[in-house]
């Protein structure tokens, strides 16, 4: 069996705040080539999840504390839905393969927990929207705030 307590989570946050990317994970899984790849995530509002889509796998998402908000968007980058995560509102939210989806943290010490198929595929250049810029692009940080308070039928437009 594996437990995580609290003072696991609130070390798994406190090292997330401090790292470049401001995310961290633990693996509840055993390797990349597990049949079902789990694991808790901290990340931080600073944190920037590329737009991308898993072909032939799901993914869910249970928000365990803190805010976040999950996108889905059209092939053309328009938003499809926005799905707000909270304590008081999701906290679930299972995204079908093939979806264009992006998760930012609207709160300092967002915790979640992913699910999804193994055994555990990078995602390919394919996969990553076109529209919206790498993690490492000048252009990141406005693509990340714009997800931030994005409305659905908005698109991302590198001028804001």
């Amino acid at each position: 069996m594996r437990e995580i307590d609290r003072r696991d989570l609130a070390d798994l946050t406190a090292q997330a705040a401090g790292r470049p990317r401001r995310r961290l994970n633990i693996n509840l899984h055993g390797d990349a080539s597990d049949s079902i790849q789990r694991m808790v995530i901290a990340f931080e509002p600073e944190t920037y999840i590329r737009v991308h889509r898993h072909p032939a796998q799901f993914e869910t998402f249970i928000l365990l504390c803190g805010r976040a908000a999950l996108l889905s968007f059209a092939d053309d980058g328009s938003v499809d839905r926005r799905i707000e995560m909270a304590e008081d509102a999701a906290r679930l939210v299972e995204i079908p393969a093939g979806t264009w989806h992006s998760l930012v943290s609207q709160a300092p010490g967002t915790l979640v927990v992913e699910v999804k198929p193994g055994p555990y595929q990078p995602t390919g250049e394919a996969d990553f929207a076109a529209w919206a810029p790498p993690e490492d692009h000048a252009h990141a940080g406005s693509c990340r705030d714009w997800m931030r308070r994005c409305a659905v039928g908005g698109r991302f437009n590198l001028k804001e």
